[in-house]
């Protein structure tokens, strides 16, 4: 006798039919509304110096330009061209928005090479500086030419200039508010030229050494307050000697 066995036919209910069919009708309709998504607002997050203007122009993305369409790296590539900016991201935030995201360099010092310059914490000559706003200490001594023609020297320059700066910042005899100029002789090293018109000659060795020895001289009695002419370039000695007005 033959057998046969059939597996009972499950019965999908209706409601997961529908809900499927729903799926699909919703997914064609999502995939339809991020496809015709068009920009209609740029947002500019992060920038103090960078105006949003300015930002929204690099990033050259026309209104009403598909959301999707447009190329995020060439949104980057254009706005890092403003001279503040160190890094960018973009964003796209449906329905209608880029998010430009800015980081800006942090000036720290004062350049002088065919006009003043800034230098940022990282060691970056990044824009020129206006007369209104010269609030760092400045850099000097360094001929135009090596920057020029030597550029791995001129950055090991900035760079000991930077170690000063950051060590004159860590000091507890000086601020850098007391700080007028680092100066750089290719001959002596470094030199610092204070406000109040003292000089610190630190030549080519490491500034957080020199400083402290310049801090235990201020705790045995010499006065900052007055200018001097302090040299600590020297094995085994300091020497302070007062500048008569």
């Amino acid at each position: 006798m033959n057998t046969s066995f059939h597996a009972p036919r499950a019965h999908v209910p209706w409601w997961v039919v529908i809900g499927g069919f729903g799926l699909v009708i919703g997914g064609g309709f999502l995939a339809r509304t991020l496809a015709d998504a068009r920009v209609q607002e740029i947002d500019v997050v992060g920038n103090v110096r960078s105006g949003t203007v300015a930002v929204r122009h690099l990033a050259n993305v026309r209104e009403g330009e598909r959301l999707l369409a447009v190329d995020l790296s060439e949104v980057i590539d254009g706005v890092l061209r403003h001279p503040w900016i160190s890094r960018a991201s973009v964003r796209r935030v449906f329905p209608s928005t880029l998010v430009v995201e800015v980081e800006e360099h942090q000036p720290a010092l004062l350049l002088s090479y065919r006009g003043l310059y800034r230098i940022s914490q990282e060691g970056t000559l990044f824009a020129r500086a206006r007369s209104s706003d010269l609030d760092q200490p400045l850099l000097t001594g360094i001929d135009p030419e090596l920057i020029d023609r030597q550029v791995a020297v001129a950055r090991r320059i900035v760079g000991d200039a930077l170690d000063i700066l950051h060590a004159v910042e860590a000091s507890e005899s000086l601020s850098v508010d007391d700080l007028s100029e680092i100066h750089f002789d290719e001959f002596l090293g470094f030199s610092l030229r204070l406000r109040n018109g003292g000089r610190v000659h630190l030549g080519y060795r490491e500034a957080a050494g020199q400083l402290q020895r310049l801090g235990a001289m201020v705790r045995a009695g010499l006065d900052l307050s007055s200018p001097h002419e302090i040299d600590l370039d020297l094995d085994g000695l300091a020497v302070a000697t007062p500048i008569s007005a």
